[in-house]
């Protein structure tokens, strides 16, 4: 896996956890726009089949959900939120690579694209692609949040949960080569969870995209175990789940790392059956890690996908799903484009 992986893990959880807390932070103007009373619908495992991963590059951290504006007048609109941890040349033509592949999929007007930026290099902006021949011109501008210029003392005070997502970037991003002093801060923001006053559900998403954001090496990571185990024997603070993650997370980026190899090695050889079934195998692998045995009737419906953009998406599913029930409930709807896979 890539040095910005744990990162990318970290902010999928926190997007998905913390979708309109993120928005109302990081895009205040557009978090007014949307009634919140209303369903939100997150899309992101139609994502790899409107713009698959090889005409876009690498993997990269996005997040599509369907809302509805409170001025009733839009209908569905998607809200297209990119997470980018390091600066890339052709970052904002794939911003708009992206616009323009949902507005063709879903025929629609109703997109919105966000860009967090959240990488190292305060001169690194982009907000803007432009191109110009024989007449034709073009322009496209998308709303940016670029962590660095967040008053970390303000975070601070900030009662978000995101606020707190945002501190152990910025964090993991200052103490980069340093995993000692990264402990001392991980540590830190731990201590902090039961302070907040944040719900159990807050808490242990929080601790996972923490978790993920500010990983460390071995002999690190188990006295941050330490230091947790000494909190649940003082409060009723519900580090039992989070001790439970913590396997878990070790078990999957394990089984993360094979796959990836795997996949390395598969593509090298261009040996697509091979790099299929490997991905469907490592699937497999995930779920009966996080949630036991697999009935046959997913195991089977697993078997039948083929498409390595479509089993990558399943695979990042059964991570951050709740429950085998909650990720069984997205299959039927990940085959063939259909007319309900549109918002209407």
């Amino acid at each position: 896996m890539g040095e910005d992986a744990p990162f990318d893990s970290g902010w999928k959880l926190a997007l998905s956890a913390f979708f309109s807390e993120i928005l109302q932070l990081l895009f205040p103007a557009v978090y007014q726009l949307i009634d919140w009373d209303a369903p939100v619908v997150f899309r992101n495992t139609e994502l790899p089949r409107i713009v698959p991963e090889a005409q876009t590059g690498k993997r990269h951290v996005d997040h599509l959900a369907e809302v509805r504006l409170r001025d009733g007048r839009h209908g569905a609109v998607m809200i297209h939120t990119e997470v980018q941890t390091q600066p890339e040349l052709m970052f904002d033509r794939r911003m708009f690579i992206y616009y323009y592949r949902l507005y063709d999929y879903y025929k629609t007007e109703n997109i919105v694209s966000l860009a967090i930026l959240a990488d190292p290099d305060a001169g690194w902006r982009p907000h803007m692609y432009q191109n110009e021949l024989a007449g034709c011109q073009l322009t496209f501008t998308f709303p940016v949040a670029k962590l660095l210029d967040l008053d970390e003392e303000a975070l601070k005070q900030h009662p978000s949960p995101v606020a707190l997502v945002i501190r152990a970037h910025l964090q993991a991003l200052r103490r980069r080569g340093h995993p000692e002093l990264l402990m001392r801060e991980k540590i830190a923001l731990v201590r902090e969870l039961r302070e907040r006053g944040y719900t159990h559900e807050q808490i242990i998403d929080l601790y996972k995209a923490v978790d993920f954001i500010m990983a460390l090496p071995k002999e690190y990571e188990e006295l941050v175990q330490q230091v947790i185990h000494e909190a649940e024997q003082q409060s009723e603070w519900p580090l039992t789940s989070l001790e439970k993650f913590a396997i878990e997370r070790g078990v999957l980026q394990g089984i993360e790392q094979g796959i990836e190899q795997g996949i390395e090695q598969g593509l090298q050889q261009g040996l697509q059956q091979g790099l299929q079934q490997g991905l469907q195998q490592g699937l497999l692998m995930v779920l009966e890690t996080r949630f036991g045995a697999v009935p046959a009737e997913i195991e089977a419906k697993i078997s039948t996908l083929h498409d390595p953009n479509l089993l990558r998406a399943l695979y990042q599913l059964a991570l951050y799903s709740e429950s085998l029930d909650a990720f069984a409930n997205q299959l039927p709807s990940l085959g063939t484009p259909s007319a309900q896979d549109e918002p209407s």
